[in-house]
């Protein structure tokens, strides 16, 4: 397990989340950019809550230039991205899509939480990286997923239990 895995399962505070190295933070960074934007894509094709709909259609759109963004960031380094999706996150996908309308709405804003908190965890160790360009990448991209963040709970917020 990483040192950013590790430490966001504590409070999550970025002065516990210690540095990662290039690679990892990409092949972290791009397995939960691409888990979200298949999650956001099924909640957005489906009979879901309208707050679920919206924020799943824009999370789409961003999930999609973020992993162009990951991908020219790798490309222009020559490093390497995953090939495959995480274990994990293939059983998230699978689980989420036999469900329908509430439990779906509610599952998929359950996963945003979790997920981009996670997402945060892993670019707050990256902007702490000894690589400058892995540090400015993810400081570029921390507010971004911060209003990502606060979209998703105002989500969470309309269809909890």
């Amino acid at each position: 397990m990483t040192p950013a895995v590790q430490a966001q399962g504590t409070s999550g505070s970025p002065a516990q989340t210690l540095p990662i190295e290039p690679e990892e933070f990409l092949r972290l960074a791009y397995s939960s950019a691409t888990l979200q934007g298949q999650a956001a894509k099924l909640a957005a094709s489906r009979e879901t809550r309208p707050e679920v709909k919206s924020y799943a259609a824009a999370a789409t759109d961003y999930r999609a230039g973020l992993l162009q963004r990951i991908e020219a960031f790798a490309r222009e380094r020559n490093l390497p991205l995953p090939s495959v999706k995480a274990f994990e996150h293939q059983v998230i996908i699978e689980n989420l899509e036999p469900l329908d309308y509430l439990a779906l709405s509610r599952r998929y804003a359950e996963i945003q939480l979790q997920a981009i908190g996670q997402e945060i965890a892993i670019y707050q160790a990256a902007a702490r990286s000894p690589s400058a360009e892995i540090k400015a990448f993810a400081e570029q991209m921390l507010p971004e997923l911060q209003r990502q963040q606060e979209g998703a709970q105002r989500m969470y917020e309309a269809v909890r239990p």
